[in-house]
């Protein structure tokens, strides 16, 4: 449905989109994940007709879209709703904050009223309608916003961070109504967020921003389980990320020499190769002694000293200086049980099919 070519957008001297391309299917979420300042609302923005690209095409259903005069892209722009971080509210009630989607629509008055009702009905705001909706909550407003949106029957809608100051039970909300309105209203949604885990949650895509263009894109499970970059490791969770060299490889298992130590990954990168590897603190496993570990095949097990150790929710993450330094997670209950503590001696074990090999 929507497809995006070397695209490049400059600020003066400062290229903020840097030769992005993506393919966006019909029917699916599209979340758009990464820090700010990396040009997520730059890229909605240009999707939306609102700035014209330095380069590149935006081509929507066979239609290359940049290029065309102001009536035409008008016209583009009815197919096209948007939801920015922070929805304008206008003076006025809800009802007519709704219905001003649907100002520049030759529709009769009564189907402007059904649609209206209908999307407050949509997004659980019946009953407001004649509220000031300037005294609506944070979450209200948002919802009135995707009334807005919802009211003109877009195919495409874009949404900037649209939950990216309220709180967890109304963001939860917020995104069940997203997934409602793809389900129900049959539109393609390309959603940014910060929030990694929102995008794990949300989106049938990923695409990874950084530094102006998609540096992966993939299936949830696909970028958080692989990811091809140590930034994109960084910043989708990983603890453990190092960089080595391999030193040995043979039948897809390569040997990686990091600092003092060498571990087993599965890899059919040739030697001499300088990489980054990285590894979840789930994946890895912690003994007391050596022989409750025992020796797996194709398992890496180190000795160490614990180093720290910090509560994060149920849970602890332990640090361990094996030589170099290993992060994991064992519950609160298990660290009392065995008086986990600073200095003491513990064994680490993970399986080399944990290990994702990355370019460095």
């Amino acid at each position: 449905m929507l497809t995006i070519e070397d695209l490049h957008k400059s600020f003066g001297e400062k290229e903020v989109i840097r030769g992005l391309d993506a393919k966006i299917n019909k029917g699916e979420i599209f979340v758009i994940i990464g820090p700010s300042g990396q040009g997520k609302s730059t890229i909605l923005r240009l999707i939306d007709l609102l700035d014209t690209p330095t380069d590149g095409s935006i081509t929507l259903d066979g239609t290359e879209i940049t290029s065309l005069g102001d009536r035409d892209k008008q016209q583009v722009r009815q197919r096209i709703g948007m939801v920015f971080q922070d929805p304008a509210i206008f003076q006025g009630s809800v009802y007519e904050n709704v219905a001003y989607g649907l100002r520049f629509r030759t529709l009769p008055s009564e189907e402007v009223h059904r649609r209206v009702t209908q999307a407050l009905h949509d997004v659980r705001l019946e009953g407001y309608e004649k509220q000031d909706a300037r005294t609506l909550s944070g979450g209200e407003k948002h919802r009135v916003a995707f009334a807005r949106t919802i009211v003109t029957q877009p195919d495409l809608i874009l949404m900037d961070e649209p939950t990216s100051d309220l709180d967890p039970v109304t963001t939860g909300i917020l995104e069940d109504l997203i997934f409602f309105i793809r389900d129900t209203y049959h539109a393609t949604i390309i959603l940014s967020t910060h929030d990694m885990f929102q995008g794990q949650r949300m989106g049938d895509r990923i695409a990874v921003m950084m530094g102006g263009t998609f540096i992966q894109t993939g299936t949830p499970k696909e970028v958080f389980t692989s990811p091809n970059t140590r930034e994109v490791a960084y910043f989708i969770g990983f603890e453990n990320i190092f960089d080595g060299e391999i030193i040995r490889s043979e039948g897809g298992v390569a040997t990686i020499a990091t600092g003092e130590r060498e571990v087993l990954a599965v890899s059919d990168r040739p030697v001499g190769n300088k990489i980054s590897w990285c590894l979840r603190t789930e994946d890895i496993r912690l003994h007391m002694s050596e022989e409750r570990h025992g020796r797996a095949p194709m398992s890496n097990h180190m000795m160490g000293v614990v180093k720290s150790i910090g509560m994060v929710g149920p849970q602890n993450h332990v640090t361990i200086d094996c030589g170099i330094d290993i992060t994991l997670v064992v519950s609160w209950r298990f660290a009392e049980r065995v008086n986990l503590h600073p200095g003491m001696r513990v064994w680490v074990a993970f399986n080399a099919g944990s290990i994702q090999v990355m370019e460095r």
